[in-house]
């Protein structure tokens, strides 16, 4: 398989991913704000910033914006055309890369992507402020859904449907990790106490779409630290970070079995340490600042396996790579 076909299937898994994340995290932040607006009229002032940093995108948000609130966060992160990342910006990058490599694609994939699309260019940015941001994140999720869907019902599993899983859970882990770090960032800053942080954590699980998901293996023991737990080390959800780093090294090691990937590549070596931080720390007593410090080594960890990539999978595509995707690349691994 070419660079630039492995690099573009990549991404476009990415930008899926990333915009299904943001949607359905905008639509839990939007939540939360109301019903910190009815509990102690504090309005969004614990909610929004924590978004735009669980987005990584604080400082091209603060190039533009003075403050983070209720028009401000949701505004940038569907529609700001300041922000590279924004769920507008991310299905216009996916839909631009499915279309270069239709012949690798599904007809259905394509035109899933394609629909998604479409259905965005009916959402003009005042109908956010005159319908509300739940309407527009269903939408974009089951847009996300209904591609996710199509990729695995409908692709051989080669090397292009390998390099968009890898690109998938790639995505997925990182955008779990921060979830928890912020959680965890807010404690420790002492901005949230008794019921709120509660509350905080409970509006956790519905961040990952968690909650059923927790109550079926620990609904007695309803605290921080089981929480964090469960998103960061149970090996059976699929948005938990040690699921995701299973399915990176999985993916990993099946492109290296059919020879797209040379034996032993680095991204498979930082994969597996990057798994066995994982189940080191599912074998020790969870809690204390040693979550901080797992967090951060495993988004390093992250950042080092996509700049792996590009250097030894996309390095051929990378310099050709549209502007949006190097600077995209570069956000990653410095973040």
């Amino acid at each position: 398989m070419l660079a630039r076909v492995a690099q573009t299937l990549y991404w476009t898994a990415r930008d899926l991913e990333r915009a299904e994340n943001l949607a359905r995290l905008l639509e839990v932040s939007q939540a939360a704000a109301l019903e910190g607006q009815a509990s102690n009229g504090a309005g969004g002032r614990l909610v929004w910033e924590p978004l735009v940093r669980i987005a990584g995108d604080m400082g091209s948000f603060l190039e533009t914006h003075r403050r983070a609130d209720e028009r401000s966060v949701p505004w940038f992160v569907t529609f700001g055309r300041d922000n590279p990342d924004s769920i507008a910006a991310c299905l216009n990058r996916a839909r631009e890369n499915a279309r270069s490599v239709r012949d690798r694609l599904p007809t259905e994939v394509w035109e899933g992507v394609n629909d998604a699309w479409l259905e965005l260019a009916d959402w003009p940015p005042a109908r956010i402020t005159r319908d509300g941001v739940y309407p527009f994140c269903r939408g974009i999720r089951r847009s996300s859904y209904l591609i996710l869907g199509l990729v695995e019902q409908s692709m051989r599993r080669d090397e292009g449907w390998q390099f968009m899983r890898l690109g998938r859970f790639l995505e997925r882990a990182e955008r779990s990790a921060r979830l928890v770090q912020a959680r965890h960032a807010a404690r420790a800053e002492g901005s949230d106490a008794g019921a709120l942080d509660m509350h905080g954590w409970r509006a956790l699980l519905g961040d990952a779409s968690a909650h059923e998901a927790y109550l079926q293996v620990d609904a007695a023991a309803l605290s921080p630290e089981s929480i964090s737990r469960f998103l960061m080390l149970d090996p059976r959800f699929p948005r938990s970070v040690a699921f995701c780093l299973g399915e990176v090294e999985a993916a990993i090691g099946d492109l290296v079995a059919m020879d797209a990937m040379a034996p032993d590549p680095a991204p498979l070596v930082l994969a597996r340490t990057a798994r066995d931080m994982v189940e080191s720390a599912a074998r020790r007593p969870w809690g204390g600042p040693e979550v901080a410090d797992l967090l951060e080594r495993l988004l390093a960890r992250c950042a080092s396996i996509d700049a792996s990539l590009a250097d030894s999978c996309f390095l051929a595509a990378y310099e050709r790579a549209p502007v949006g995707q190097r600077a995209q690349a570069s956000r990653q691994a410095q973040n």
